[in-house]
């Protein structure tokens, strides 16, 4: 054999080693992937997606007006069943960082993240997804005696699903939270309610790979992974699903920055020239108030006392504002998420309208994945610093919605029902706290008209109010008007079409592409 022979067929050789590795490497068809299974009514029976509950021009959460109303909580695939939550917004999720672990978009950190999630009194654990963290990211549960037992954690999506080095160099940016996350909602009674089956130890994974293997789209299962997806190894067939997930949620279409906060952030100058300037040319100057009182600036000019609404305190996922103004961040920043990523408690009070509402056991939050064994005691709350903590929510897309009337609802419980109410309780829920004219069960709207707050579901030493970041801001109508204006101005321009039936070839469904 001639050398040219000899190497044309060892190319021929490597090729074909390659095929099912470094030539199937395909990231738009695993975003596809993840963008078609978000979409698909995988659950029995066959009526909940991942979109049922995370809507897109609803802002990535609940999409029905009588739930958001009443009892918040989206009803799952058995309708008879409901979980005691409000769905978090999945946009711009993919920005947490795994639990315990500070975000990529801070850099200085007085305690390291891991101490800070421990600190006893003051516990400030970042990352994770879910209200409660509880889907952490992370190859090993965090264990830290005796507040976090490691127990709370779910299932974890690792490298074990890669098949070679190549596979994971391509695709291990979209492990963490996320991809863990995925894993919950498919075999929870709650929410899709797929059967168990022959499991491999990770529940629902039988019945997703079947219900994926049988789909028009599982060529893009082939295209993303070298291979058929195979259900007799069902657990890494719906990790690597999860991962798919995952991947179109860290795309530009889920995460797409189009907001006109972001439009005027993205100012160009006479030269051409993109410039970070404050205030913000293209917003009103309402809007640009609202921006000063959120990070406590006079950048528009009619905030010369720089009154703070503090919001930047825990809604900044750039540097903090403990920081002081010289280091904190300023709010231009182009990748801005408007979260700490991290678990406070607002003195929140109780949803009673909410969908498996108990007033002998509330939602504590953080707590039940920090120790699910832990019972919150009032006359004890030192014993569970951590309840009544839950996860920062973005603050893009929170007025996101298709028409102005449709009603929407904030915070785990769904407690608010508008911007106003929400804002006025954290300039005036300390304030205004009167159990007699609010007792428990009197609704946001009821509060707002009778000038009065009821108590926190948790009452505990390390709540927000006691560090003087909420309750009594001394902020007056007009300019709780104007924070209202500016949270207005982070809901995306751009939004997500579902993707059309498959016909063969990866679309790139998750580059960018909106409506």
């Amino acid at each position: 054999m001639t050398k040219s022979a000899t190497f044309f067929a060892s190319a021929a050789v490597l090729l074909s080693s390659m095929s099912g590795t470094a030539l199937a490497q395909d990231k738009g068809a695993l975003e596809d992937l993840g963008k078609y299974v978000f979409f698909d009514k995988i659950s029995s029976p066959p009526r909940q997606a991942c979109a049922t509950c995370h809507v897109a021009k609803h802002g990535w959460t609940a999409g029905v007006a009588g739930v958001n109303k009443n009892g918040v909580v989206v009803p799952g695939a058995d309708p008879k069943a409901a979980g005691r939550r409000k769905p978090p917004s999945s946009a711009y999720a993919s920005f947490s960082p795994p639990f315990a672990t500070l975000p990529k978009t801070m850099t200085i950190a007085v305690l390291s993240p891991e101490v800070a999630c421990t600190n006893g009194f003051l516990p400030l654990c970042y990352g994770g997804a879910f209200w409660d963290g509880r889907a952490e990211g992370r190859d090993k549960p965090f264990k830290a005696p005796p507040n976090f037992t490691g127990e709370g954690a779910v299932a974890h999506v690792g490298s074990e699903i890669f098949s070679s080095l190549l596979f994971e160099d391509a695709y291990e940016g979209f492990l963490g939270p996320l991809a863990d996350q995925a894993l919950g909602p498919f075999p929870n009674d709650n929410e899709q309610n797929v059967p168990d089956g022959r499991d491999h130890g990770l529940p629902g994974a039988e019945a997703v790979c079947l219900h994926v293997a049988s789909s028009d789209y599982a060529p893009l299962y082939t295209m993303a992974w070298g291979e058929p997806i195979n259900c007799r190894i069902p657990d890494i067939a719906f990790k690597r699903v999860a991962l798919a997930l995952a991947a179109w949620q860290h795309s530009d279409e889920v995460n797409s920055f189009s907001s006109k906060r972001d439009m005027a952030a993205r100012t160009i100058d006479a030269q051409g020239r993109e410039v970070l300037a404050l205030p913000f040319s293209s917003l009103t100057p309402e809007e640009n108030l609202g921006h000063d009182l959120f990070y406590g600036r006079n950048d528009s000019g009619l905030n010369p006392e720089l009154k703070a609404a503090r919001c930047n305190a825990c809604h900044s996922s750039g540097e903090s504002a403990f920081l002081g103004p010289a280091l904190a961040s300023k709010g231009d920043e182009l990748d801005q998420i408007y979260s700490d990523f991290a678990y406070h408690s607002i003195g929140l009070p109780p949803n009673c309208d909410a969908t498996n509402y108990d007033p002998d056991g509330g939602d504590a939050g953080i707590l039940s994945h920090a120790d699910p064994s832990a019972v919150y005691d009032e006359l004890d709350p030192d014993a569970t610093p951590f309840a009544g903590h839950f996860k920062t929510p973005t603050l893009r897309n929170v007025d996101k919605r298709q028409g102005k009337g449709f009603p929407k609802a904030y915070m785990h419980n769904g407690y608010f029902k508008t911007l106003e109410q929400v804002v006025h309780f954290y300039n005036t829920s300390v304030l205004l706290r009167d159990h007699v004219s609010c007792p428990p069960c009197t609704t946001a709207e009821e509060a707002m008209e009778r000038g009065c707050w009821p108590e926190p579901e948790f009452n505990i030493d390390n709540a927000a109010e006691n560090l003087g970041l909420i309750g009594d801001l001394e902020l007056t109508e007009q300019q709780e008007a104007a924070l209202v204006a500016y949270l207005r101005t982070l809901s995306d321009t751009l939004t997500v079409d579902p993707p059309k039936p498959f016909k063969g070839k990866p679309k790139g469904q998750g580059k960018g592409k909106g409506k």
